[in-house]
Parts: C-alpha cells; structure tokens; sequence
C-alpha cells in the first residue's frame, strides 16, 4: 500500500474558504482513539459463530498458544468493526464523544448525502489477543474532481484509517475509497439534524432513534411515598424497523429465522414481517418501568401473555397504571398493569411488580 504525503491534490474550487480549510486538515492524521472495548473471548466466538469460522487460533486457546500467541488471537476482518466502533447508544457517552468516521466528515464538507464504498484494500500487522485494545486514526488521502458515474455524479475520496494496540504496534491498516452523490434539490445534507448520534446517520435514520426517546432522559428517584393507586405512567414508542430486529437477534443472540428473515417469518409464521422475541419485550418492559421509576427501582416481577406479534413496520407503544401498592415483609412493592400495543391495538397485556425506595 503506497504511503502518500499529506496534503491534497485536488480541493473542490465551489467550495467555501472554511469548508476547503476543513478539508485539508483531515489530511493531516487524528489522534488515535481508544476503543472502547478489551478484545475478549465472548466477542471472538460471536464473530466466529456468525461466521462459521473454525479457525483454531480464533478459538482454542492452547492451540494459539502452542503458535507463540500469548491467548486467542482477534481474526483480521473484526478488527475494523467489533474491536474499533463507538457504541451506538447512550448519545454522546459520558466522556467524550469519539470521533466519527472521517467518512462523514467528507460527505458532509463536500454536501453529498449518499456515500457509497467503492474499494477497500488492507494490510495486517501484529495480530490483536484477548486483552488487548485497538486504537484507531484516521485521514484523507485524496479527494478526485467531479466525476458522472451510472449512480450519479459526485466525488470520489479515499481514505486511511490505522488501527493500533495499546503499544502503539500497527495491526491493521484499511485504505477505503468512497463516492459520493445525491446532491438534489431539497435533500438534506449528510450530518444535519435528526440523523445525529450512534454509528452514523444512516443507522439512526433507519432505526429512528430519535422517535424512541433515544436521549435518556436525566435519572429520576420516584419514592414509594410518591405513588398514588391510579397513577398513569407516561408512554413509550417503539419504532420496530427491519433494522431493529437484526441488531435484536445479535443482541439477544437468538438467530430463530422469524426474527430476521423476511421470507421466513412471513412463509412459515405467516406473519407479516420478522418480528421482536421475547427478550426484546421483556427488556422494553423493564425499561418502560425504570424509565417512570428510576435507576433504583428494582424490576421484581414481570408476567406477560404474548396474544399477538409485533413486526417490522409497527411502532410499539408501551403504557401502564399503578394498580396496587403494598408491603412485603417490609419492602416497597408497586403493582403496575402494562400493555405492550402497536397502531393496530394491544397484543400484550402485562402484569409487574417493583420495588421503590422509601423515604422512610
């Protein structure tokens, strides 16, 4: 992979002064970012699942050793995703927030909201092992003129992005040339509001993180005391897309076809569409309690009849009422009746109980 200069041949002249500035300075390579995951085992297998990789470096650990590797080594091709990407959600993290890739910085100076990835060539260097943590920089190569392609007309840009371990030791290094296009009349530039946040602006723009309250709101602390028998918690939306569902079945790791193959859910189930699993709704009922309640709610029961699916496509609404509330050998309980419901009407009627602190 040839090393160029930095510093750009080609600057887009209909620029302004600032965005042009903007973009030579990513030639120039950023700090290099912590990710913010340890290579581990558990992750190593999932990919390695997904794949169906049998590798035995990637998963027997006295074969990997028995090579001169001190654990399980990280196969070349997670390095760039499950070892490197900032969490998608809370939005921004606690910290900082990580820099985005510079991919979308790109699009964003040169006003061209569909990028597409057009080649990708890496090189390997010292492989990542269990402990490890990759860190990652990144900067802009080249930027071509305007060019007309079958998709559209656009740019071209090609990018570096350098993954190292905690020694600072190159692992990776992934050069990746994009287009970009799509520049209309009333179409948003990449970056603008609403599509902030996670991984990239696609990603929220297909998930709808925003419609589902994806800021959380700041931590409240509802006492037992603060409760009345009646009381309406407030609601909360869902937005199930397709997208959804596949993140859902790596989450929960649940690859029942129903919940992420659309032929499948809808020739076999004969539903609509792939549709939520168990787990998702019970998570949602759990943070639609702690959401009302708190972080020092305690979730102590949960009972759910599932009558109907809730598929892609549907926004799931979540909404309850206190119906009781009680002492248990001395502990704060609060009886809450949940419907879990979509645009078509209920599908899940729900029982819970939690605990709420006392001031008393």
């Amino acid at each position: 992979m040839k090393e160029e200069q930095n510093g750009l041949d080609y600057v887009p002249e209909y620029l302004a002064d600032e965005a042009k500035a903007r973009l030579r300075a990513l030639t120039e390579e950023s700090v290099s970012e912590p990710a913010p995951v340890a290579v581990d085992e558990y992750l190593i297998r999932h990919w390695c699942e997904t794949l169906e990789d049998g590798n035995l470096l990637y998963l027997d650990r006295d074969y990997a050793r028995s090579r001169g590797f001190d654990d399980l080594v990280a196969p070349p091709g997670s390095v760039m995703t499950t070892f490197a990407l900032p969490f998608r959600w809370p939005w921004p993290p606690a910290e900082r927030e990580p820099a985005r890739h510079i991919h979308y910085d790109v699009k964003e100076l040169l006003d061209l909201p569909v990028g597409i990835i057009q080649h990708i060539e890496i090189e390997t260097g010292v492989p990542l092992q269990v402990g490890d943590r990759v860190h990652v920089s990144q900067r802009l190569v080249s930027v071509s003129p305007w060019k007309k392609t079958r998709v559209g007309e656009g740019h071209f840009w090609t990018m570096d992005r350098l993954y190292r371990n905690q020694n600072g030791e190159l692992v990776v290094r992934e050069r990746m040339t994009a287009f970009g296009y799509g520049r209309e009349a009333g179409m948003p530039a990449a970056g603008s509001p609403g599509a902030s946040g996670g991984w990239s602006p696609a990603v929220e723009d297909v998930i709808q993180g925003a419609h589902s309250g994806y800021t959380p709101a700041p931590a409240r602390i509802l006492c037992y005391e603060d409760v009345t028998e009646g009381d309406e918690l407030p609601p909360l939306t869902m937005p199930i897309t397709f997208t959804r569902c596949v993140y859902l079945a790596s989450a929960t790791r649940d690859f029942s076809p129903q919940h992420s193959n659309r032929d499948y859910a809808r020739e076999r189930s004969k539903t609509k569409d792939v549709f939520v699993n168990t787990p998702f709704n019970l998570g949602m009922i759990s943070r639609f309690l702690t959401d009302w309640a708190g972080p020092t709610a305690v979730v102590r029961r949960i009972r759910m009849a599932m009558r109907d699916n809730v598929c892609a496509g549907d926004d799931m609404t979540l909404t309850g009422r206190v119906t009781k509330k009680y002492l248990v050998e001395g502990e704060p309980r609060v009886d809450v009746d949940v419907v879990i419901a979509t645009q078509d009407g209920p599908v899940s009627p729900c029982q819970t109980t939690i605990v709420l602190p006392s001031r008393y």
